[in-house]
């Protein structure tokens, strides 16, 4: 219940089921909110709504824990429906959305317009059948909705990992596109991890339930990218060896942000990042990134982003080899 929802008791069954579908027709809402909206007790409220089902053929069940309700959907008019045709198109173009989930959505937002209109919209791609990307893009999202782990096997250079996680956020990458999968591992000790999609395979739900365990934002890997402009202005790629232990954190899938990356015969991994050109030539987002990582990680090129790693290193290290001054008055004795 929202506080500018005031409880109404309603005496009779029948004013019952005329308050619940008002509340209903507003917006979604639980058992719990119902009974607190309503002034009854929780049996009392879920022998209502299971009256109610038999009455309202638009009265909907969402998906839990803890389950909600609604009836009908907001209807959309010609407008709004161009608009998101017109994001869906561009997703396609892309090539970052699996093509085979954005079909139906496309369809069912189509199928209202004026035929004059429909006529005029760019012909979808048609696929014979759903990619892999797709199938694991319906797993990931129906263990999303309905708080179920997943399990899946995560494709790395030259072998496959077995993996599970309780998938809490799906986002694209602010650069690439990518999808990105953002859960806790439950295997680990609900260590928070991403996932790319499109290195997910054989995703299956298990049968069980978790609890919603929102991300802080403080614990989800950063990104050390920025979106690129609207002018299209191409970014740069930027070419990393990782040595040490952070082979380990880059091969293990928990920063989205890098590509692809490949084992050199010594253990060491290279991987490609891509950033977006700064007015100096070099984003500040990103050297502070590669600083944190400390001897374990190399720039390789470009030349001017190397170079300017390498100055940042040497005043680091001439910092940290300074005494510092110690003020008694105003700072640490």
């Amino acid at each position: 219940m929202t506080p500018d929802e005031q409880p109404e008791r309603a005496q009779s069954p029948v004013q019952r089921l005329f308050l619940l579908a008002r509340l209903l027709r507003a917006r979604p809402h639980t058992v719990a909110e119902l009974a607190a909206a309503t002034g009854q007790t929780l049996a009392v409220t879920a022998r209502d709504l299971r009256e109610l089902e038999t009455l309202e053929p638009g009265l909907r069940v969402l998906p839990g824990p803890p389950q909600g309700y609604v009836i009908g959907t907001p209807e959309l008019d010609g407008a709004a429906r161009l608009t998101l045709l017109r994001g869906l198109d561009a997703l396609a173009a892309r090539g970052s959305e699996p093509a085979a989930s954005l079909a139906p959505l496309r369809a069912a937002l189509a199928d209202a317009l004026p035929a004059h209109v429909r006529a005029a919209l760019p012909r979808p791609r048609v696929t014979s059948r759903p990619a892999a990307p797709d199938l694991a893009l319906q797993a990931v999202t129906q263990a999303w909705l309905t708080c179920r782990p997943i399990r899946f096997q995560e494709w790395q250079p030259g072998t496959r990992r077995a993996a599970r996680l309780h998938p809490l956020r799906i986002e694209a990458h602010p650069v690439s596109g990518d999808l990105l999968v953002v859960g806790r591992d439950p295997d680990h000790a609900g260590e928070v991890r991403t996932y790319r999609l499109s290195r997910m395979l054989h995703v299956t739900l298990d049968p069980q339930t978790f609890t919603p365990d929102p991300l802080d934002p403080a614990q989800t890997p950063a990104l050390p990218v920025t979106p690129l402009p609207a002018t299209g202005v191409p970014g740069m790629t930027v070419t990393l060896r990782f040595t040490g232990e952070a082979t380990f954190r880059v091969l293990e899938g928990g920063y989205g942000c890098l590509g692809e990356p490949s084992i050199n015969p010594d253990g060491s991994v290279d991987a490609p990042l891509l950033v977006p050109h700064a007015a100096g030539g070099v984003p500040r987002s990103v050297l502070p990134w590669l600083l944190s990582w400390g001897p374990q990680v190399q720039v390789l090129g470009p030349d001017g982003m190397r170079a300017e790693w390498q100055r940042l290193t040497r005043e680091a290290a001439e910092v940290a080899a300074q005494t510092p001054t110690r003020f008694v008055q105003h700072g640490a004795a």
